[in-house]
C-alpha cells in the first residue's frame, strides 16, 4: 500500500508541521518552512498551533508544477470554454480532455495534484483540530483564540471538502452516491474508506461552516477565513445542494450587516486594478482570498498569460450578447469586458484581475469569493425559492448593474433590469451576470452551467451543450478520480461513471 501516494498525496508527510522559535508570528506571505516535526507532537502551544493553522493557509500558495494551485483555478474555465487551452498545453492528452470535455483517468498528472493537493489541505486542518482541541485553553493567551483558530481551520476543511465535491463529485444531484471521501480525522495510516454520498457531503461542509459562522474572527485579514466568508460559502454551497430558501436568507443576512468590512466596491474596476499596491489585499469586496506570488513567476495571472490558458472569443461574444425583454434589449455588459485584453503574443485575451507577463505590479489575490457573488447568489436563490422575481432578487442584480455602470432609462443597452421581466429571463440573466462580474475567479461560470442543466433536467431544457457542444455527456462534467488513486487504493474508492 506504500504507492498510496494520489489518494493522500502529501497528507502523511503534510502531518509534519513546522515549528521554528523565530517564525511563530510571520505573515502567511512569510512562511518559510525551515524544517519540520511531526505535527503529533509539534501542536503543543499557542504559538505552535498558530504556525500549523498558518501552514493549513499555505497550502493555497501558488506552486509552477506538481502542486494543485494554480492549476486548479484554470480547469472549469476550459472545460465552459470560456478559456482555451494556452501554447504549452494544446496537444498535452489531459489538457485536450478538459477542452474536449472528455477528461482522462488515467496518467492525468494535475488531475492527481489537484485531487492529492485538496486532501492535503484537508488533513493540515485534520491534524491541527485533533491536537488544538487537546489543548487546555489556558496555553492561550486570549481564550477565545482556541476556538477562533478551530473555526478558521473548519472553514478551510469545509472549502477543501466543497472543492473536491464540485470538481469529482455529482455536487448538483443530492440524492447521488458519488460524493467524496469526507476526511475528519488526521491520515495516520494508508487505510482507505469508500467515497460519501453527496447529501453526507453536503452535511460534513455545512456542519464545518456553522462552527465558522459561530466561533470564527470577525476579521483578522482578507488573507485568513472569517464569519462573513462562511455565512457566504455556505450560502453558495446552499445554491448548489439546492435548498435556496436558506441561501437567499444567509445572503441577506450578510448585505443588510452594513460592516465596513465586507461592501461592494464603488466600482468595478477598484477591486483589481492596482497590481502595484498591497491595497488590493484589504478592498471591502474581498470575503477572502489567498495573494499569488507573481514576483516569482507564479501567480494565476501568468498561467493565464496565454501560456497555459487564455481568455476566449467565445467568452468575449457571450457578454456581448443581449437578452430582449418587453420592449427593450438589454446587453448582458458593456464595461466590464474592458478588463479582458487582447493576447497579441499567444492569441485569446488576458484578464488584468490578476497580474501577468504583460502588466506591472507584483499583487494578486485569488478570490474565493467577493461580495459581488453574495448579491447574485441571493438574486438566484430568491427568485428560484419563490418561483417568481422577487423585488429583492431583481434589487439584488441590480445593484451589481448599476455598479458596473447600467443605466435606469428604460432603454436599449447596458439597462437595469425591469420588473416586467420573467422568471425564465431573469435566471439566464442572473447566469449571464455571474460570467460578466465573476470570469477567471475559480469556475463558478463552469458550476452555473451544470447546475442550470440539472435543474431544468439533463439534456430537456437548457443544456450545457448550448454553449460547449462538446459537453454531451452529464456524467463528464465531473472529473475522473485519479486512476492510480483507485488502483492504489484497492479500489475501495467507486470511480465515476462513463470513466
Amino acid at each position: 500500500m506504500k504507492n498510496l501516494k494520489y489518494i493522500y498525496i502529501g497528507l502523511v508527510s503534510a502531518a509534519m508541521f513546522t515549528v521554528a522559535s523565530c517564525q511563530l508570528t510571520e505573515d502567511l506571505d512569510d512562511y518559510k518552512p525551515p524544517y519540520a516535526l511531526e505535527a503529533d507532537t509539534a501542536i503543543n502551544s499557542e504559538s505552535a498551533a498558530e504556525l500549523a493553522l498558518t501552514g493549513a493557509y499555505a497550502t493555497f500558495r501558488q506552486k509552477s508544477s506538481g502542486g494543485a494551485f494554480p492549476i486548479f483555478y484554470l480547469v472549469s474555465d476550459i472545460m465552459s470554454g470560456y478559456s482555451n487551452n494556452g501554447s504549452s498545453y494544446a496537444s498535452v492528452p489531459e489538457k485536450v480532455g478538459w477542452s474536449s470535455n472528455n477528461p482522462i483517468a488515467a496518467g492525468a498528472s494535475d488531475t492527481q495534484y489537484i485531487y492529492g493537493g485538496l486532501y492535503d489541505l484537508i488533513n493540515r486542518t485534520n491534524w491541527l483540530i485533533e491536537k488544538v482541541t487537546e489543548l487546555d485553553s489556558k496555553v492561550f493567551t486570549n481564550p477565545e483564540r482556541k476556538a477562533e483558530i478551530l473555526a478558521e481551520a473548519k472553514i478551510l476543511r469545509a472549502l477543501g471538502h466543497f472543492y473536491l465535491l464540485r470538481t469529482f463529485g455529482q455536487f448538483y444531484d443530492v440524492n447521488s452516491e458519488y460524493g467524496i471521501l469526507i476526511r475528519t480525522t488526521p491520515v495516520k495510516n494508508s487505510e482507505i474508506s469508500p467515497r460519501n454520498t453527496v447529501a453526507e457531503t453536503y452535511a460534513a461542509i455545512i456542519a464545518d461552516l456553522d462552527e465558522g459562522i459561530a466561533n470564527a474572527p470577525v476579521l483578522r485579514s482578507k488573507k485568513y477565513a472569517n464569519k462573513t466568508f462562511a455565512k457566504g460559502l455556505k450560502a453558495r454551497v446552499l445554491l448548489y445542494k439546492g435548498d435556496y430558501a436558506n441561501a437567499a436568507v444567509l445572503c441577506k443576512s450578510i448585505i443588510d450587516a452594513t460592516n465596513s468590512n465586507f461592501k461592494l466596491e464603488p466600482t468595478y474596476g477598484a477591486i483589481f486594478d492596482d497590481h502595484d499596491s498591497a491595497a488590493i489585499f484589504t478592498s471591502s469586496e474581498i470575503l477572502f482570498g489567498s495573494a499569488g506570488e507573481s514576483n516569482a513567476g507564479l501567480g494565476i495571472g501568468n498561467y493565464y498569460s496565454g501560456f497555459s490558458a487564455s481568455v476566449s472569443q467565445v467568452y468575449k461574444n457571450a457578454i456581448a450578447g443581449s437578452i430582449t425583454v418587453g420592449s427593450q434589449n438589454i446587453t448582458y455588459d458593456a464595461t466590464r469586458t474592458s478588463i479582458f485584453i487582447n493576447n497579441l503574443q499567444y492569441g485569446g485575451y488576458y484578464s488584468t484581475k490578476y497580474t501577468s507577463y504583460f502588466t506591472t505590479g507584483t499583487n494578486e489575490l485569488f478570490y474565493h469569493m467577493r461580495m459581488a457573488e453574495v448579491y447574485l447568489i441571493l438574486a438566484e436563490a430568491s427568485a428560484r425559492a419563490n418561483n417568481a422575481v422577487t423585488p429583492e432578487a431583481l434589487s439584488a442584480i441590480n445593484t451589481i448593474r448599476t455598479r458596473a455602470g447600467a443605466t435606469t432609462t428604460g432603454g436599449n443597452g447596458f439597462e437595469t433590469y425591469p420588473s416586467t421581466i420573467s422568471l425564465a429571463q431573469f435566471l439566464t440573466a442572473v447566469r449571464y451576470e455571474k460570467l460578466a462580474e465573476l470570469y477567471a475567479e475559480g469556475g463558478e461560470s463552469w458550476f452555473d452551467l451544470i447546475r442550470y442543466d440539472y435543474v431544468d433536467g439533463f439534456g430537456t431544457g437548457f443544456k450545457v451543450s448550448d454553449v460547449k457542444a462538446s459537453a454531451t455527456n452529464s456524467d463528464k462534467f465531473i472529473l475522473p478520480i485519479p486512476t492510480e488513486s483507485i488502483d492504489a487504493g484497492n479500489h475501495i474508492i467507486k470511480q465515476n461513471p462513463s470513466y
